[in-house]
């Protein structure tokens, strides 16, 4: 057979054969491929990984870059800035969370909704961070916020009386979130100790509380304050015929 057919038919023994072996037959060292195609979702992928290991603050267009083999620049045709990317996160988070069951009782309906929005930003710090802003919201976080506030219509407020008491209670949970997101676990707060120890002489009125200082329950105080305070914001003032007067804004 002459050298020509020999490498026509694969069985020829020079370089040139075993490379057309190795084509052939699929095999031999595998080549390097281009890098998957950026995308919006694994620009949002990788922003979450970085957010909830880190926090909101480690949050940069670099950071997402790099975490994708990319240029920074190449990030910017797929958001327009940092806040983009925070309000997409935001959706991707309000989007995968299942609806809470809700009773129908309006203060009862209202407690629910309240204490579940503050267990799944407990369980999310970075969110808190990013909402304690006071200007991104998710679109898809609006029927949450249509829930409450029909909710606390329900209970008797006009929607501007709504509004004020909303705002309230939002300000109260982000200062409880705040509170417990990077309290210390192996010691007392010093917000215990201090008024704890205080000398009865000088102080008679903070050492009379030492046993509420100390009490084991202190540190989970949410859902008892909540009640207490969505009471409060919904009970009838003294002399009127409607809940507690408000001022808009």
């Amino acid at each position: 057979m002459s050298e020509h057919s020999t490498a026509a038919t694969g069985t020829g023994t020079g370089p040139g054969a075993a490379a057309e072996r190795e084509a052939s037959t699929g095999k031999g060292a595998p080549r390097r491929g281009r890098p998957p195609r950026l995308s919006r979702d694994r620009v949002v992928e990788a922003a979450l990984d970085i957010v909830t290991r880190e926090g909101s603050r480690a949050l940069t267009m670099r950071r997402v870059a790099e975490a994708l083999g990319s240029a920074p620049m190449s990030i910017y045709r797929h958001v327009r800035d940092k806040d983009e990317l925070l309000v997409l996160l935001l959706d991707r988070i309000v989007t995968g969370l299942p609806r809470p069951a809700l009773p129908d009782e309006p203060r009862a309906r209202l407690l629910a909704l309240l204490t579940w929005q503050r267990d799944e930003l407990a369980a999310r710090p970075w969110i808190v961070e990013v909402l304690g802003r006071g200007d991104l919201m998710a679109p898809s976080v609006l029927w949450l916020v249509e829930e409450i506030y029909a909710s606390w219509q329900a209970c008797g407020l006009s929607l501007e009386e709504a509004a004020t008491a909303n705002r309230i209670v939002w300000n109260f949970l982000l200062g409880d979130l705040a509170q417990h997101a990077d309290r210390p676990a192996n010691r007392s707060p010093y917000q215990v100790s201090v008024p704890a120890e205080a000398d009865p002489g000088q102080y008679p009125t903070v050492a009379a509380l030492r046993s509420y200082w100390l009490s084991a329950d202190r540190r989970d105080h949410f859902s008892g304050d909540l009640a207490t305070l969505v009471t409060s914001l919904t009970a009838p003032a003294v002399g009127t015929s409607g809940p507690l007067p408000f001022n808009g804004g």
